[in-house]
């Protein structure tokens, strides 16, 4: 979870940046904190929370469950105001990312694909793929089992966006290119990267009932041991960002990712190169919360969602992602992310800002809330550039938490030989 949150922060940034337009007023006023270093030396780092902050705590999630909070009670603490809602089922286009230039999915019973009036036979087949063909469209080829076989053009001119598919939307078995595979529910289109010719390669989208998404999610993104409760209000949190997703697509073909930069998404199952399940989904939270998602006003809220906020939520520049304190993201939730630490050495710190040496680093402005006086906002480092000059470097929180290489700017620095 922890570098999930660190690689979600690029989407969230300017979400943050509006957020921090919001209760200026709350922000701390101590005075300056100035750490001096050794530029031989190093510094070490201690550290509250992991990841951006904004609604929902996991481990906050499984320490309100512990203390008897239902998954509804849960959601409503971490996104204050909204409403949870049952909608009718959508489908929802997932990018996916594993999957390289070309749609490649194993034969199975009943597998069909857009533009073939027949389901494509099984016996003595290795695999299916789709590719650019020489016009707009697509061909459909196929490796045979035998030894030696080569891919052959069995179907030209297939519709781009063409996709396999099984009756009753069953799983379609997909190719990964690190010689593991994926089972899939719903559609597993291809989508051509250039308009004609047959370079260029295709981008493979996963079209699934919102449900089977999440179940794909909720294993992906929190252990499925936790307390029901917790697990369960990760259903809704993570329908509700494929939810919000949908409301505010990623571009014209499909609506989400399944990284890290949105929400991690594994399909169905998972197999290793020998056709071992390695990892599989959790529909049993997505039953449970079956179709359930959050609405602020009317409209699908933005339900952010982190490893750790250390015991304080951090303001999202929206009603319902709120500052406030949280009593659940505490010792008896397990949170590994309360007041521990690493070290860094000097060196990295200046190499990271471009300079020959670091003499100290200067917090000038937190946000005020619980422990250290709150998040930092911004400071600088001062040190000697590459010219020999003295120099000072501004940098916010989240440059100097990508310098330390850490996943929160809830962090404190003291020198250390």
């Amino acid at each position: 979870m922890a570098a999930e949150d660190v690689a979600r922060w690029g989407r969230l940034g300017a979400t943050f940046a509006a957020a921090l337009s919001v209760g200026c007023a709350a922000w701390g006023s101590a005075p300056a904190e100035a750490v001096v270093l050794s530029p031989g030396g190093s510094v070490t780092v201690i550290m509250l929370g992991n990841g951006h902050g904004h609604g929902m705590s996991q481990y906050g999630a499984r320490g309100a469950a512990i203390a008897g909070l239902s998954a509804r009670q849960i959601v409503h603490f971490y996104y204050p105001g909204s409403r949870l809602v049952t909608e009718s089922e959508p489908r929802i286009r997932v990018h996916l990312s594993e999957v390289g230039a070309r749609l490649t999915v194993f034969p199975a019973a009943g597998l069909r694909v857009s533009g073939v009036p027949d389901s494509l036979p099984r016996k003595g087949i290795s695999r299916y793929r789709l590719v650019p063909g020489s016009g707009s469209g697509l061909w459909l080829q196929r490796l045979t089992a035998a030894a030696g076989s080569r891919w052959t053009t069995i179907k030209a001119k297939l519709p781009d966006g063409a996709a396999f598919h099984r009756r009753s939307w069953a799983a379609v078995r997909v190719a990964l290119t690190d010689g593991r595979s994926r089972d899939y529910f719903g559609f597993v289109a291809a989508r051509r990267n250039t308009a004609a010719g047959r370079s260029g390669g295709v981008t493979t989208l996963n079209r699934v009932s919102l449900d089977n998404y999440t179940a794909g999610v909720v294993s992906s993104e929190m252990p499925t041991s936790w307390q029901r409760p917790a697990v369960n209000a990760q259903a809704i949190a993570a329908r509700t960002y494929g939810a919000y997703g949908m409301a505010h697509p990623m571009s014209g073909s499909y609506e989400i990712c399944d990284t890290t930069q949105c929400q991690v998404y594994g399909g169905h199952r998972l197999y290793d190169g020998g056709s071992r399940v390695i990892w599989s989904d959790y529909p049993r939270a997505a039953e449970a919360t079956s179709n359930q998602v959050l609405r602020y006003a009317g409209d699908v809220i933005f339900a952010q969602f982190g490893a750790s906020d250390g015991g304080w939520t951090v303001a999202g520049g929206l009603p319902y992602l709120v500052s406030e304190r949280d009593p659940y993201d505490n010792a008896a939730s397990g949170d590994p992310y309360l007041k521990y630490r690493t070290k860094r050495t000097v060196a990295s710190l200046a190499r990271h800002f471009g300079l020959t040496s670091v003499s100290r680093v200067v917090i000038t402005r937190r946000d005020g809330n619980g422990t250290w006086n709150g998040r930092v906002l911004h400071g600088y480092v001062q040190g000697v550039d590459s010219h020999g000059r003295s120099t000072k470097v501004s940098a916010s929180g989240f440059d100097l938490a990508a310098a330390l290489g850490i996943g929160t700017t809830w962090f404190v620095l003291r020198a250390t030989a």
